[in-house]
């Protein structure tokens, strides 16, 4: 190209196409050019390499609506409570109340009901992961006794006992996915299934707190509470009993609560928790 002016001239050569080199070449994307931090025809920002997005279903998900007087378990998959009888890793603000106020049964010699409450209460709080069940219960006791040595009726102790019924069948006896689990506030336990039996394999248990208040908690393995796999929804079997003893009638407890327990009739006249799982209550695996 030719430009001309008063006095002068001077010519241009046109550029030629150098072509595919790289950051100059912006209509070829080069293998080199895409690699991770290489510096092409984009700016290395824009060709950090992100990991997939986890499409995996979360366990947790998808659990129906509570159902009317169902206690709530919360999911912990991935992130489950450490069993050593301390509680601050547990949603304290959540916890449900067993008092003599909302006890379904209350035996024994009581108060007014402040006194009550200081007598012998609970809060507690139910979860669940693939592997347990977990129960955490904080008991509020003003004297200490615990006369019953393990072997003997650990429930005329200081005591808490979780009933579970693993396929919440309702029945006018104990089957094999069902248990009343004992805890003594000096840590002595027994499990019975109608009748005394070994205690099951694979639970956990802590006890904590300082005396006379106690608390426990529980990790209870699917394994012996049907097999059936844990999933959002299912529905298993609960109830607890608050044991008090206050040492004056000796080895025998001067009160007891019940959190749920539906009298009924049969089993030999016994309406209670101990002898029947249609008197409890029940726990439904719920979200996060």
């Amino acid at each position: 190209m030719l430009l001309v002016c008063a006095g002068c001239k001077f010519s241009v050569d046109a550029i030629k196409d150098p072509g595919p080199i790289g950051d100059l070449d912006l209509a070829v994307a080069d293998p080199g050019d895409m690699a991770i931090a290489a510096v092409g025809d984009l700016d290395p920002v824009d060709l950090t390499v992100l990991p997939p997005p986890d499409l995996t279903p979360d366990p947790c998900a998808g659990a129906p609506p509570l159902g009317v007087n169902n206690i709530a378990a919360a999911c912990v998959i991935g992130q489950p409570p450490t069993i050593d009888g301390d509680l601050s890793d547990w949603p304290t603000a959540q916890f449900l109340p067993l008092s003599k106020t909302n006890a379904a049964q209350a035996n024994g010699s009581w108060d007014t009901a402040i006194a009550n409450d200081a007598n012998s209460s609970a809060r507690y709080f139910v979860r669940w992961d693939l592997t347990y069940l977990y129960v955490a219960i904080s008991i509020a006791d003003d004297i200490r006794e615990t006369p019953n040595p393990p072997g003997s009726q650990l429930s005329n102790n200081d005591a808490v006992e979780i009933f579970v019924d693993g396929n919440h069948s309702r029945s006018n006896s104990y089957g094999s996915d069902d248990w009343q689990l004992v805890y003594s506030a000096d840590a002595a336990k027994v499990a019975s299934q109608g009748t005394v039996v070994t205690w099951p394999s694979g639970t956990h248990e802590a006890w904590g707190g300082t005396s006379p208040a106690f608390t426990v908690e529980a990790a209870i393995p699917w394994s012996i509470l049907g097999g059936s796999a844990a999933t959002p929804g299912r529905v298993v079997g609960f109830d607890l009993k608050l044991d008090d003893n206050d040492g004056d009638n000796g080895a025998t407890r001067d009160r007891d609560l019940i959190l749920y327990f539906n009298p009924g009739s049969g089993n030999g006249g016994c309406s209670a928790p101990n002898c029947r799982t249609d008197a409890f209550g029940a726990v439904q695996l719920q979200g996060r």
